[in-house]
């Protein structure tokens, strides 16, 4: 499959036609409306986006569980309403030019650091998500399986650059949605079919069987800290997950400004709705007849919850295709 990654990633270098910075770093300015979205979306539905859902899920809440799928989902629309026009029509190249232009060289210098700073932590999170599921699934070293990744993706995105990079992710999304489809109905059936999943869920947390928590403290699950803690954590994911410098390197690949905008709302839209599946497992996860073994693990590290399911509640072929999901999603 990593293989599979870097033959797609040489194909699409083919589409670098000069080699120059804007060639590399926004793909020309050339990119189609549809293929801006899926590599959008593909950024965003991330390792930790799969197995945080199903994880929040699992150990907490529904709403604990959807709340970053959902409220990046909304940070996307709101950034193509918003800005996504706006950049590509001024034609920036980087999240940092229009602070450039606006405060000058030297603060624009400051500026790249905090940006910096949280692709590198946002880096070092999909990377360990990939290494526990190697981990879990073929029993591989954590460090082994994080720089064999980290090789591969480095390898693909210096090939083409930004068309290198939306080619793969347009590849590993299709990974997501085929392993996740292919996976869904025999871990729901391992765990006695979707209505039992459902009421043993809904009995054991009445509150948390809701896509919103209430407004105001009513259980021990929401108590005022919690409801405000959500409503806290919401607001900055949506907005906080505007100034990223990957989202508007996908912004300004697009041809206009109009297509920016189309893409970002789009996607935003494909973000919300991939949500569905892992939330399914993470209700399933609650329901399944563990082993003790697997309890206790999954008592200490409920992220492992997508990965056990993988390795335990369906055939190995289609195991396979439910860690090519989690691959997919991380790279």
């Amino acid at each position: 499959m990593y293989a599979a990654f870097l033959v797609v990633g040489w194909l699409a270098s083919r589409k670098v036609r000069d080699g120059t910075a804007a060639d590399l770093i926004v793909a020309g300015r050339a990119m189609p409306l549809w293929m801006a979205a899926l590599t959008m979306t593909a950024t965003w539905v991330d390792g930790g986006y799969l197995l945080g859902t199903t994880e929040g899920v699992y150990k907490s809440s529904i709403q604990l569980g959807i709340q970053g799928g959902l409220c990046f989902g909304i940070s996307l629309i709101l950034g193509g309403v918003l800005f996504a026009g706006i950049m590509r029509r001024h034609g920036f190249t980087t999240l940092i030019d229009p602070f450039e232009a606006r405060f000058g060289q030297h603060w624009a210098a400051v500026l790249v650091l905090p940006a910096l700073a949280g692709e590198l932590f946002w880096s070092a999170e999909l990377l360990v998500a990939i290494g526990s599921t190697f981990g879990v699934l073929l029993g591989m070293n954590l460090t082994s399986a994080i720089l064999l990744s980290a090789i591969v993706t480095t390898a693909y995105t210096v090939l083409g650059g930004m068309w290198s990079v939306a080619y793969t992710d347009i590849f590993q999304l299709g990974l997501v949605a085929i392993g996740l489809a292919a996976a869904l109905p025999f871990v729901v059936a391992g765990a006695g079919g979707l209505d039992h999943i459902w009421t043993a869920y809904v009995a054991a947390r009445p509150e948390g069987g809701g896509v919103l928590p209430p407004l105001s403290p009513h259980t021990d699950l929401w108590n005022g800290a919690s409801v405000m803690g959500w409503w806290d954590v919401s607001l900055m994911l949506m907005f906080g997950g505007i100034p990223w410098n990957c989202y508007f390197q996908r912004v300004l690949s697009c041809r206009s400004p109009r297509a920016a905008q189309g893409q970002s709302i789009l996607s935003g839209l494909l973000t919300i709705v991939l949500t569905a599946p892992p939330l399914v497992m993470g209700v399933a996860a609650f329901a399944y007849p563990w082993s003790q073994e697997h309890l206790a693990r999954l008592n200490a590290t409920p992220a492992d919850a997508m990965p056990l399911l993988f390795a335990t509640a369906v055939p190995p072929a289609i195991g396979l295709l439910g860690l090519a999901a989690i691959i997919g999603a991380v790279t």
